[in-house]
């Protein structure tokens, strides 16, 4: 599988108020990327880390502010590995966010 698909990077930002209590807003940024599955190599040495791996996704690397997470499928992913390539372009590697499993 690789195919180009539309996701959100999720970018959390928390405020105090005047009281000294947070508040957590999300705010989603909307880009295209390439979608495929991770290598066997990948999918491996995250499972020692008690990690497992659903996709590696292709972005841009302008395109990237350090999210932690992101929307597709509607489901949401924690990046859990970035690699940036020399070509511009950043290789997004996701698992299943927990809870939502």
């Amino acid at each position: 599988m690789n195919q180009a698909a539309k996701i959100a990077l999720l970018k959390t930002t928390y405020t105090q108020d005047d009281v000294g209590e947070w508040t957590e807003t999300s705010t989603e940024v909307n880009v295209f990327a390439y979608v495929s599955s991770v290598s066997m190599s990948e999918f491996y040495q995250a499972g020692l880390q008690g990690m497992k791996p659903e996709y590696r996704f292709l972005i841009w690397q302008t395109e990237y502010d350090g999210e932690e997470t992101l929307k597709y499928d509607e489901k949401i992913y924690t990046i859990y590995r970035t690699y940036i390539r020399d070509d511009g372009r950043l290789e997004l590697y996701v698992t299943l966010k927990k809870g939502d499993e």
